[in-house]
């Protein structure tokens, strides 16, 4: 019993750090943009490649259209991080299917990445898949243990025969 406490306490360490991580990109993607438009220079390398994206087309367009396209970019930036935060709302009210939806999201925002030969991008993005997998592998464990765990309090106790 005690081996499947410890066991339980790991897996829930993993599961939850991976989940965090989809706060952690939408906070620095935020963060990012907001630097974006500002004029700034400064981008976290863990963010979204697609609001950089969507900064860099508003930085752009910006110069021709005014500051709607800035306006624009960061509502799209906020409604995509929103997503993010989502994710990680519901992975930590453990609904699995939504941290591996977030991951596969974040997989094809890595794709996006190396599509732009964003060489820094695409490994921020490699670190950040390691920790999100081990999280989605130790929730699908975490939550067969929990299922064990409790159909082992709810079985019948007998008396050992001696």
């Amino acid at each position: 019993m005690e081996l499947d406490n410890y066991r339980y306490v790991e897996l829930a360490k993993h599961y939850k750090s991976g989940a965090n991580w989809f706060y952690w990109l939408a906070g620095l993607s935020i963060v990012t943009s907001l630097i974006a438009i500002a004029g700034g220079g400064v981008q976290f390398i863990f963010s979204l490649g697609i609001t950089q994206l969507i900064d860099g087309v508003a930085a752009g367009l910006s110069t021709e259209l005014g500051n709607g396209a800035k306006v624009v970019a960061l509502v799209l930036n906020l409604i995509i991080v929103g997503v993010f935060v989502l994710f990680g709302w519901l992975a930590h009210r453990k609904q699995l299917w939504a941290y591996i939806t977030g991951t596969v999201i974040f997989l094809l925002d890595g794709l996006l990445s190396l599509a732009l030969v964003e060489i820094i991008s695409v490994l921020a993005h490699a670190v950040v898949l390691f920790f999100l997998i081990r999280g989605i592998i130790a929730g699908r464990e975490l939550f067969a243990l929990e299922r064990a765990m409790a159909q082992q309090a709810t079985a019948p106790q007998t008396e050992p025969v001696l």
